[in-house]
């Protein structure tokens, strides 16, 4: 459902930092218990490199020569670099976020993720999104400029040609597919933005890894072993060494993860099935949905996704609409995890087919109204959601008053206003915040 945050499609790419002390861990001292065990992935440990300084040319040659190898992609022309210390990344996050995003705009985001429960309600998101951003990069390939920056002392040593690696990756896509046109003029819905994402970062993550494989006679190709190793450990290693990301809301953490770990997967499956051809394929035929991308087998099966109607109420005429959007798998798997239990989100998202939102102000009293409909396999699904629904309202509402609990509805009032949640047939449609 984010529109406007963490999206590499506005020059904010900066997982691979939060991804280096996973990769940290996995250098072969680390791996040696595993690897007695029968894992034979062993990621090496590059040579010691000035933090400060931009690569030279030939380690950027090299590691582009690898890349051309594994994904069969030619460098037509040589990518600028530059170095940056982190107080003037701070700054560049900052300038940015302003030219990606008007003030109002991030506020109403922020509005609609609260009402949801994404957010708790004193969370500042802009604030928050130009600290996460800071303490993690790394590095950054900046598709507006056709550059790399690099941001000093920010990665250690040996994991500086990894972060190359994940950077020439994007800057080697971008010069055949314009990454800016793949991520900002598709399709017009956070579903398909949060998909093609996932592609982009996935896609890198994949050439990451198997570049400092192959240098050991490794693959990823066919061999699921380093990622079963490392996908469970990406977010616990990353919140032990991001405080700032460590205390962030789960659904944030979620969709910082998201891009890279799904689309890591997501990569593994089609390379499994095409082989090399699958880096162009999916940059030609994308995938729609965070459904997709979730479940590889819906992608090749080129399943559609279907399309819900928001419900109405009286007065609807009379208020503004903020903004509008999707509501999808991953959305939902979020939010229930986040309120009742993961194996209940992990075992009902996938029953997810549609999913929609609107957020309206009431013009006089400036108060929020969202209206919000998700599409199930089933009614028995619709039922399940609307059950742990109840859930998500009990524990983000402040002076909660029912006034109607059943097995397919429910009415009742908290902070916001008034509230009714209905399944209908495999439909799940509510509006929250009635006056």
């Amino acid at each position: 459902m984010t529109k406007l945050t963490f999206r590499p499609a506005h020059g904010l790419s900066v997982l691979t930092a939060l991804l280096l002390p996973v990769l940290a861990a996995m250098t072969p001292a680390a791996l040696l218990a595993q690897e007695q065990q029968g894992s034979v992935v062993v990621l090496p440990v590059a040579p010691p490199v000035d933090p400060g300084a931009v690569p030279s040319a030939e380690q950027i040659d090299r590691i582009l020569g690898q890349i051309s190898t594994i994904t069969g992609l030619k460098l037509k022309h040589p990518v600028p670099m530059t170095a940056l210390s982190k107080a003037e990344w701070r700054q560049w996050v900052e300038e940015r976020l302003k030219e990606s995003a008007k003030p109002e705009e991030i506020k109403v985001e922020e509005t609609a993720m609260k009402i949801f429960g994404f957010l708790p309600p004193d969370f500042d998101l802009r604030a928050s999104t130009v600290d996460l951003m800071s303490e993690q990069a790394a590095a950054v390939y900046d598709h507006k400029k056709k550059r790399m920056i690099f941001v000093q002392g920010a990665a250690p040593d040996e994991m500086q040609e990894a972060v190359l690696a994940h950077e020439l990756s994007h800057a080697l896509a971008d010069q055949h597919f314009d990454m800016g046109r793949f991520l900002e003029k598709g399709p017009h819905s956070d579903e398909s933005e949060s998909a093609r994402l996932a592609v982009v970062e996935g896609q890198a993550m994949w050439i990451m890894l198997e570049v400092m494989l192959n240098r050991n006679g490794q693959s990823l190709t066919k061999n699921s072993a380093a990622l079963e190793l490392m996908i469970p450990s990406m977010g616990k290693m990353a919140a032990s060494q991001y405080p700032v990301f460590e205390k962030s809301p789960l659904y944030l953490k979620e969709s910082l993860l998201f891009p890279y770990s799904a689309g890591l997967l997501f990569q593994q499956a089609v390379i499994d099935k095409l082989g090399r051809d699958a880096f162009a394929a999916v940059l030609r035929d994308p995938p729609k949905t965070t459904q997709q991308v979730l479940h590889p087998a819906k992608y090749f099966a080129h399943a559609a996704a279907a399309s819900v109607e928001l419900p109405e109420f009286d007065g609807r005429n009379k208020l503004k609409k903020l903004t509008e959007g999707d509501v999808g798998e991953f959305d939902m798997r979020v939010l229930f995890e986040q309120y009742a239990s993961k194996k209940e989100a992990v075992e009902l998202a996938p029953e997810w087919r549609a999913g929609r939102f609107e957020l309206l102000e009431d013009k006089a009293a400036k108060q929020p109204v969202l209206r919000w409909s998700v599409l199930w396999s089933s009614p028995e699904s619709a039922r399940k959601a609307l059950s742990l629904y109840l859930k998500v309202i009990e524990q983000k509402s402040q002076q909660l008053k029912w006034t109607r609990q059943s097995a397919e509805a429910a009415e009742g009032s908290n902070q916001l206003g008034g509230y009714r949640i209905l399944v209908d047939g495999s439909r799940l449609a509510a509006i929250e915040g009635l006056r």
